[in-house]
């Protein structure tokens, strides 16, 4: 007679204890599904205020993904609470438990949202864990362990909920069907948000990552091959009740500017803060003796499209979604209009392509000329004699308003033999094969590229001066940096470093002492400055986000980003924290990304001011004479 065979007794153990979790599979997914829609009650109000700005047609179906989007949460917390079926019986303790816990991450989440602008990472997390954290909260110590007593009894009532509702509930045994159903359902949600992305630009994604752990999906590229249009740039006329309203809370004509000096805003393409030196742009370098230095300056973003909107917007830069796709528009040019300046706009390094056109620059009087076509440096010169054509049959008593925006130090660096002043440089040919030439090859060619935009700039302010009569009021800075193999790279818009955020900060005004100015300022700040300059008496804060580099804040904090993915950084004089996207936590450096022997004990002195720097709360510079503090005179 034969004998059946036996399993080990630790598999037979394992076995049963799956066995006997396995009824409750079926209560389990349900309960975790309800726990993901309990996030509404938690993320529903910011969730309607994104909603909100969309057009009609679209609210629904946001809405709808909302919905979606809280039963993958409930999915994602079943997926991962399924390792504990090897608890057996104890198997709903066990879920009961993360899902409570999960519940009460996404309502401290809500609330960090609410108030700080992100969901919980490394950087909400580095600075919650610091010893005086909580009195920046405004709680005292009995309401915190109030509060904590509180939530512990709630987290124990939901874990007895559940453990009695999967004992005694009856659900449909077919769990793998439903998970797949969902998982389904859920893929739908994320390519529908893509879709309507792709249609209708970047409020939709605003709206579609309210809710926690929401991965923006874009497919733009094969979306435009199979409806052969071209993606939302970002802005669609009529999406939104407020199309055509500033981003600022003013009326532009409210404006009053008590002098009206002529202003050029020259832009620099890629233009890094170490290429500001006398051998590389010496005509400037000439210049800057009677002009200010902003020694600390910092663009918004590491890529152009956000570089410009926090330029002209003043608004930092992870706003832009939000507010560009609203169809906001900039305050700073109707008010330039309703104050009588004549205004033309020129970029040879063109903005078309990003949607600018139409979004920052979409208000500008007479347009936005960014049609230019050749090599970069031939772009710049036809743009160059564009705005002298401007500027010569501009009446004499009326004011300009120029922006130029130069090409000829973005990648490939491309300039004409009069500025072959740096070798061995590369040749330009062939952009692949930058991974086989030596770094300080190409960043010859890029200070070659520098040199020849400084000989152009020079040669438009002096006919400037000359056909004008005055020297205007001049701001010289580029969009962004560029890194050459300092971090493995070359380029921009990949990260958050000093190489590709540090930018030259140049702004030549009567109403500035010469020197230079080593507090942090960023181009949120350009709108604010130019105010304060011009004479008008509005709080800054209802200008933006910015305040005038006229009077700096030494002990500020800066919050810079890549743009179009979430990572961060926190510029302050003395330190940098890093944060967001593919970081598990913070990084803390000095503000040239070189690692801090005491990084920790600074970041713990820090957290205070950079957690009300975060939630807005950080002083402004009062309302007062326009003064720059220069350190070097």
């Amino acid at each position: 007679m034969s004998r059946k065979p036996h399993a080990p007794p630790a598999l037979a153990g394992l076995l049963r204890r799956l066995d006997e979790a396995r009824p409750l599979l079926g209560p389990s997914l349900l309960w975790c599904v309800l726990h993901g829609l309990l996030s509404l009650a938690f993320f529903g109000s910011a969730l309607l205020s994104a909603a909100g700005r969309l057009a009609p047609a679209l609210r629904p179906l946001v809405l709808a993904g909302g919905v979606v989007q809280a039963l993958f949460l409930g999915l994602l917390i079943f997926l991962v609470t399924l390792p504990l079926a090897l608890l057996g019986r104890r198997y709903a303790v066990g879920v009961a438990g993360v899902t409570a816990l999960a519940v009460a991450l996404s309502g401290v989440d809500s609330l960090v949202l609410s108030s700080l602008g992100f969901h919980i990472n490394g950087l909400v997390l580095a600075v919650a864990l610091q010893p005086r954290a909580l009195a920046e909260t405004g709680l005292s110590p009995v309401e915190v362990t109030l509060a904590a007593a509180g939530a512990l009894a709630l987290l124990g009532l939901d874990v007895w909920a559940g453990v009695h509702f999967m004992r005694r509930v009856r659900a449909p045994r077919r769990v793998l069907a439903a998970v797949g159903a969902l998982v389904l359902l859920c893929t739908g949600e994320r390519l529908l948000s893509a879709y309507l992305i792709f249609s209708h630009g970047g409020a939709v994604q605003h709206a579609a990552t309210t809710l926690p752990l929401q991965a923006p999906v874009r497919m733009n590229t094969l979306l435009t091959r199979l409806t052969g249009h071209p993606p939302a740039a970002g802005l669609r006329l009529g999406v939104s009740p407020e199309a055509g309203a500033p981003a600022a809370t003013i009326d532009p004509a409210d404006v009053r500017f008590t002098r009206r000096p002529d202003i050029l805003v020259i832009l620099v393409e890629s233009l890094r803060d170490d290429f500001f030196r006398e051998d590389v742009m010496p005509n400037l370098w000439r210049r800057a003796e009677t002009g200010t230095r902003f020694m600390l300056h910092h663009s918004a973003a590491s890529s152009t499209d956000y570089s410009l909107f926090s330029l002209f917007f003043g608004l930092e830069a992870q706003r832009r979604d939000a507010v560009v796709g609203a169809g906001r528009a900039p305050l700073l040019f109707p008010a330039l209009r309703h104050n009588g300046y004549h205004q033309a706009f020129f970029a040879a390094s063109s903005v078309d392509w990003m949607g600018l056109k139409d979004t920052v620059f979409r208000d500008v009087q007479g347009g936005l000329r960014t049609d230019y076509t050749g090599r970069s440096h031939l772009r710049d010169e036809a743009m160059v004699k564009d705005a002298l054509a401007v500027v010569e049959t501009a009446p004499a008593d009326t004011p300009l308003f120029l922006f130029l925006f130069f090409a000829g130090t973005h990648f490939d660096y491309d300039y004409p033999p009069r500025s072959a002043v740096f070798s061995p440089a590369w040749n330009g040919k062939g952009g692949l094969a930058t991974a086989g030439i030596p770094a300080e090859h190409i960043k010859a060619r890029a200070w070659n590229a520098a040199y020849e935009v400084d000989t152009k700039v020079e040669a438009l302010l002096s006919r400037i001066e000359a056909v004008r009569g005055a020297r205007p009021l001049v701001i010289f800075t580029g969009d962004h940096g560029e890194e050459f193999r300092e971090h493995g790279r070359v380029g921009h818009a990949s990260d958050v470093t000093a190489s590709q955020l540090h930018v030259p900060m140049l702004i030549f005004d009567e109403r500035l002492p010469p020197g230079e100015v080593d507090a942090v300022t960023g181009h949120i700040d350009v709108v604010a400055t130019l105010f304060d300059l011009l004479g008008d008496t509005h709080d800054p804060s209802l200008l933006g986000d910015g305040i005038p580099m006229t009077r700096p804040d030494p002990d500020r904090y800066l919050l810079a980003t890549i743009g179009w993915e979430p990572l961060y950084a926190l510029i302050g004089r003395e330190l940098k924290v890093r944060f967001g996207a593919g970081l598990p936590g913070t990084e803390i450096t000095d503000v040239k990304d070189r690692p801090l022997p005491d990084a920790r004990a600074r970041f713990a002195a820090e957290a205070p001011r950079i957690l009300r720097r975060l939630r807005g709360g950080e002083d402004t510079p009062a309302p007062g004479p326009a003064a720059a503090s220069p350190a070097t005179p």
